[in-house]
This record gives structure tokens, C-alpha cells and sequence, in this order.
């Protein structure tokens, strides 16, 4: 899960607020999801999942941390909206995830929350299963947004394996102890690069790797 830095708003939401009879069930969603694409690096706000673009995956789910259920009066708030992937919407319940799966339950946490960053809450296994040390977290992973479902954690298990055999190759071939952190950094940014507006897929478990790497040569 990754840390996400909210934009302002788009004018059109703003400009439908202030309608008569405002409500998230008449507002033309298309900037608004074009809006949390853009911030989200095309990202799924839980699971890290690819979101195409929006203009043609209406599948996207435009997510209320704050469900419109139980919080009526925030259901226009942006600061409310993230996009969720599909959360494979139609299958079994025990096959969906992120925001179909959670429906009207609460989170303790939003990867909006500058001053309690989810990227430092978050640990990743070989296997790919993503867990917390923080039993709330924990716990919610697993009963709220159903994120260690076989496929979730096998491809996160794939970009774990690809970073820690690339930092093993670097290994092999100039020595282990000679990795440096700037080689590290690099591959982190490589992670990062918001190429075309567009953060990799699972980068996080990635970042995890390296991270885990620095600290043990520092």
C-alpha cells in the first residue's frame, strides 16, 4: 500500500456541491476519476493493482474511506474519495478485495494520513503476503479489504523475488559487501519513477526489499 498525496479538487465537484439537490448519486464522475488517477500514479488505493485509464475502465470504483452509508454528509468531501480497482466485482465473496469486499466496513487507517504513514505500517513476506506489525492494521488487511486473497499474493511474491535476486546478481558480481546504498537508492527511484504518470505495479513490495537491504549495510 502506498502513501497518497491528495490533490485539490477538481472545479466541477466544487461547482456541484454548491447545486441544488447536490449528491454523489448526480455528479458526473469523470473528472473526479480522472483526478484520483492522476494522484494515485494509476494505482488501486489498497491493493496496488494497475487501474487503466479511466475514460475506459468504469469498472474503477470511485472509494469512500468514509463509507456513503454510514457518513452521508461526507460523501462529496474529496478528501474522502480514493479509486479502488474493481476488487473483482461478481465473484465469490471470499475472491473480492480493497473496496468491494469492504463495503460499509470501517478502517482505522487511509493512505492519505501524512502523519501516520501507511508505507511505514506495511511489511511484505517472500510468499507476498502483506501483513502489520500493528494488530489493528493487521487484522483489517486480512477482514476489511481481503488483501492476501492467491492471486494478490502471488504477483506480489514476483516483484519481491525480482528485486531480491537483482540485489543478490549485484551481489554476486561485485562482491556482497560492496553494494552500496547509492545503488540501492537507484534501484528505489527506478521503483518510484513516475513514468508517464504511472507508478509500477506493487511497487511498494519492491521498496519494502531495498529498504530492508539499507538498513542491514548501514
Amino acid at each position: 500500500m502506498k502513501l497518497i498525496n491528495k490533490n485539490n479538487e477538481p472545479a466541477s465537484l466544487t461547482q456541484h456541491r454548491v447545486s441544488q439537490f447536490a449528491s454523489f448519486d448526480n455528479l458526473n464522475k469523470d473528472d473526479v476519476r480522472a483526478s484520483l488517477l492522476n494522484e494515485q500514479g494509476h494505482i488501486c488505493c489498497y491493493c496496488m493493482k494497475r487501474i487503466p485509464e479511466a475514460n475506459i475502465n468504469p469498472s474503477t470504483k470511485i472509494e469512500h474511506f468514509k463509507c456513503q452509508y454510514n457518513y452521508k454528509d461526507d460523501e462529496l468531501n474529496y478528501k474522502n474519495m480514493l479509486l479502488a480497482c474493481s476488487g473483482n466485482q461478481g465473484s465469490p465473496e471470499q475472491l473480492q478485495t480493497c473496496d468491494t469486499f469492504k463495503g460499509n466496513k470501517d478502517l482505522s487507517f487511509i493512505p492519505t494520513n501524512q502523519s501516520r504513514n501507511i508505507e511505514e505500517l506495511i511489511k511484505y513476506k517472500a510468499n507476498g503476503e502483506i501483513y502489520s506489525t500493528d494488530e489493528t492494521l493487521n487484522e483489517e488487511l486480512q477482514t476489511v479489504l481481503n488483501l492476501n486473497i492467491r492471486t494478490l499474493k502471488e504477483n506480489r511474491r514476483l516483484i519481491y523475488e525480482e528485486i531480491r535476486n537483482k540485489i543478490r546478481n549485484k551481489g554476486k558480481k561485485i562482491g556482497s559487501k560492496t553494494i552500496s546504498k547509492q545503488f540501492l537508492e537507484n534501484e528505489k527511484l527506478k521503483l518510484l519513477n513516475f513514468k508517464s504518470g504511472k507508478y509500477r505495479e506493487y511497487c511498494m513490495v519492491g521498496i519494502y526489499v531495498i529498504d530492508r537491504k539499507i538498513r542491514k549495510i548501514q
